[in-house]
């Protein structure tokens, strides 16, 4: 009686306790993306863009890629969701669009990544400076990365403080 007792407790905590229990799973998110120019927002002076995310746990990295013939410009995001403010070292505003804006304050954007929607949208909610004619101002741009319920699929919507309008873009994804 006893050994079934405890047969039957081992085999009730052995279902409660999902396989692979500590492991995380990878995001829908994590992979290679490519613009599809068709159904996105114009890039100005860009031809491409990709980005690249990879996941483990807490951590992310997030992987910009903007290209123009033999110029090219890639920021990469090393970013924690636990933390308030990740510091990302910013060269050049690579989003000026012709604007003569410049990277000010600290040379850095601060992020703070939150995940929706079940992990299926990567919100990004950076602040940082920008130098201009007139003087210093301080940009919010809110970007949230959503994947397809297909997965193939990823679609960029920024927004930013200093404009009424989102940009739109839409990846595909990249098949290894």
């Amino acid at each position: 009686m006893k050994t079934r007792i405890l047969l039957l407790l081992c085999t009730l905590a052995c279902g409660l306790t999902p396989l692979g229990a500590g492991q995380s799973s990878p995001s829908p998110l994590d992979g290679r993306w490519q613009l599809d120019p068709s159904r996105s927002s114009a890039l100005s002076f860009w031809t491409t863009f990709e980005v690249t995310i990879a996941t483990a746990g807490d951590k992310l990295v997030l992987t910009r890629t903007l290209a123009y013939g033999n110029r090219s410009n890639r920021e990469v995001f090393d970013l924690d969701i636990t933390k308030p403010d990740n510091v990302v070292p910013v060269e050049w505003w690579a989003d000026n669009r012709y604007m003569g804006l410049y990277m000010g304050g600290d040379g850095a954007k601060h992020v703070r990544a939150t995940w929706l929607d079940d992990g299926r949208t990567l919100r990004l909610d950076s602040n940082f400076i920008v130098t201009t004619q007139q003087g210093e101002k301080a940009i919010n741009l809110l970007s949230d990365y959503k994947v397809s319920l297909s997965g193939d699929e990823l679609t960029l919507i920024e927004l930013r403080s200093s404009r009424t309008r989102p940009f739109v873009y839409v990846f595909k994804r990249v098949k290894s």
